[in-house]
């Protein structure tokens, strides 16, 4: 009998291909970027191999550093706004501006694989105390003072309202939040796009010993991220953050957190000094921010750091809010619960302290 003719019929899609997600990574590529990952940050590896930070420079190249220079005039004048308006530095403030220093004052540094926020290390191998070394560590001079008149600026006014206990509560919990998010984003990236690594995986350490020699000190401010495999702009499907090769450290993630809990604080008609010279709109100031370190600094992993911390500023600033927790309310919230009272008098021309309706007392320039 003629043989039956058989029908050809396409095998079902899978969910991730009917839905556009690409499959978990299984690739040989991805097997060898886990592999050098997990030598990078094992207990000999994150200690030995790759650069100590921060750069050290001399006084004559730091003398010849505009950006250097400029940011120095920058902190200068934060520090003398925030004098004039509180009378001194609240202590909550200082102690966390004394911290950052203090690490970046070590004789001999630190070793930047055995601090720098890796998704890898701290997913797949446990080691979540990077979620806090990460943040104090600073490759150079002009990242340590662009991430400080942040805190001053914002983290002064902060705690002039809720008090030191309370300032230092939220300041932990967008220190977690922001490092989170920033872990989540390149997790998510994996994920979703099918990208584990970077393009060379036998570049990782040649690559990072070049990039943090090399940078100037505008080089990526002020969240410092520095890829362990060659990630340059000229390279094709550049990622977020790789999630096995890249580091990050610096105090930025908190300090754009700070940026949205603080312009959610002031008055709806207040602006702050973006960069120290312009005045924008409070409440769209950490966007301002944003884009403009975007602009001026297009590093991916720059954009990663301050666009987790911005996320987690509004976490921060919406959460209690719909869910009407009382501790977290209380907590992230704030009120007029002002524990500290500064010597300080006015701010823009306005008096901060009593002298009005409104959260925060009155406008003015910040």
């Amino acid at each position: 009998p003629p043989a039956t003719p058989r029908r050809l019929v396409a095998p079902p899609m899978s969910g991730s291909s009917r839905s556009g997600t690409a499959a978990p990574v299984s690739t040989l590529t991805d097997a060898a970027e886990r592999g050098i990952a997990r030598a990078r940050f094992s207990s000999l590896g994150r200690r030995y191999l790759g650069p100590r930070l921060p750069r050290r420079q001399s006084l004559d190249d730091a003398a010849r550093s505009p950006e250097l220079m400029y940011a120095l005039f920058v902190s200068a004048k934060t520090f003398a706004r925030v004098l004039d308006a509180y009378g001194t530095i609240p202590p909550g403030t200082l102690a966390i501006v004394a911290a950052n220093v203090a690490v970046f004052s070590l004789p001999d540094g630190v070793a930047f694989g055995d601090v720098c926020l890796n998704p890898y290390a701290v997913i797949h191998l446990n080691q979540l105390e990077r979620l806090v070394t990460s943040a104090f560590v600073h490759v150079d001079a002009f990242h340590l003072l662009s991430n400080m008149q942040g805190v001053l600026q914002d983290g002064s006014f902060l705690e002039s309202l809720d008090g030191t206990p309370r300032f230092l509560a939220r300041v932990a919990t967008l220190l977690g939040l922001s490092q989170c998010a920033l872990v989540g984003l390149s997790w998510a990236e994996r994920r979703l796009y099918h990208t584990g690594g970077a393009r060379r995986a036998d570049a990782w350490l040649d690559d990072a010993v070049d990039r943090v020699s090399k940078y100037a000190y505008g080089g990526n401010s002020p969240g410092y991220h520095v890829p362990l495999v060659g990630t340059s702009s000229s390279s094709s499907g550049r990622k977020l953050l790789p999630f096995y090769n890249s580091g990050v450290v610096g105090f930025s993630g908190v300090n754009f957190a700070l940026k949205v809990a603080a312009a959610h604080r002031r008055p709806a008609n207040s602006v702050v000094l973006v960069g120290g010279i312009a005045p924008v709109p409070a409440r769209y100031s950490a966007w301002f921010e944003l884009a403009l370190g975007t602009l001026i600094v297009p590093s991916a992993g720059t954009f990663a750091a301050h666009f987790a911390g911005t996320i987690a500023g509004l976490i921060a600033v919406y959460a209690p809010r719909v869910s009407g927790f009382g501790v977290l309310g209380s907590t992230l919230g704030g009120g007029r619960n002002r524990a500290y009272r500064g010597r300080g008098h006015r701010l823009g021309g306005r008096y901060l302290r009593d002298d009005g309706p409104g959260v925060g007392g009155a406008g003015g320039r910040d």
